[in-house]
């Protein structure tokens, strides 16, 4: 990937950006707060296990004059993709208002802020993957991913990842789990959490045991692998 990044599925380079410097790599900080109890040495910490959201910044030069174009493109939410972590995306949105300051003529530097969703999420983990028999799927990030599983079958049928087992009834040709969403659905907009008894599945970092009992023909899995 060249250097700058990605936005909208447009490269900045198209836009005639040159990249002055990219956001730092680094790790998303967890909720916690430190509880001091008097008499005690040290302390406590108190966490939701929850993480926080940071900002993203890129400065950069632009060498050309349609301003209007650029404004439209710079902003609102979306998956943006910096080159110093190619096979990653972040969900964000652009919180600043973008200012081009004038340096020479057909030549701007400016500053745009992503306020990005905690986790990178990995490229690939968008893939689907298509299971039509037990198996075992290893996360290759830095904590547990919320995948979306379609089941391909009928009747009655229990799923069991790892030591978690979650039993559907009576579907009738496929059911989605949504656990990023925390929903159960078919076809998007049909709600189907009657039929789905137990928690929404994740997958742990290392290896994940995936089995079922039923008449399933598939099972599609859509990994969505994440780092801190």
């Amino acid at each position: 990937m060249k250097d700058g990044f990605i936005w909208k599925g447009i490269h900045s380079n198209e836009k005639k950006f040159k990249i002055i410097s990219l956001p730092s790599i680094s790790t998303f900080e967890k909720r916690e707060d430190k509880i001091i109890v008097p008499g005690r040495n040290g302390y406590l910490i108190n966490t939701d296990n929850t993480y926080e959201g940071e900002v993203k910044s890129v400065e950069y030069d632009y060498f050309d004059d349609k301003f209007d174009d650029i404004k439209k493109w710079l902003t609102g939410s979306g998956e943006v993709i910096f080159s110093n972590e190619p096979d990653k995306y972040y969900k964000a949105r652009i919180i600043n208002k973008i200012t081009l300051d004038q340096v020479l003529k057909k030549f701007h530097s400016g500053v745009v802020q992503f306020e990005c969703q905690p986790f990178g999420y990995f490229i690939d983990g968008k893939d689907s993957l298509e299971l039509e028999k037990p198996t075992s799927l290893h996360n290759p990030g830095t904590i547990y991913s919320e995948p979306t599983l379609t089941i391909w079958g009928t009747g009655d049928i229990t799923l069991e990842i790892n030591t978690e087992t979650i039993k559907l009834t009576g579907v009738n040709e496929y059911i989605t789990l949504n656990s990023e969403l925390e929903l159960c659905h078919k076809e998007k907009i049909h709600n189907q959490g009657f039929r789905m008894y137990g928690e929404f599945p994740r997958f742990e970092v290392g290896e994940n045991k995936i089995s079922w009992k039923g008449d399933v023909s598939k099972v599609v899995v859509e990994p969505k692998w994440r780092c801190l």
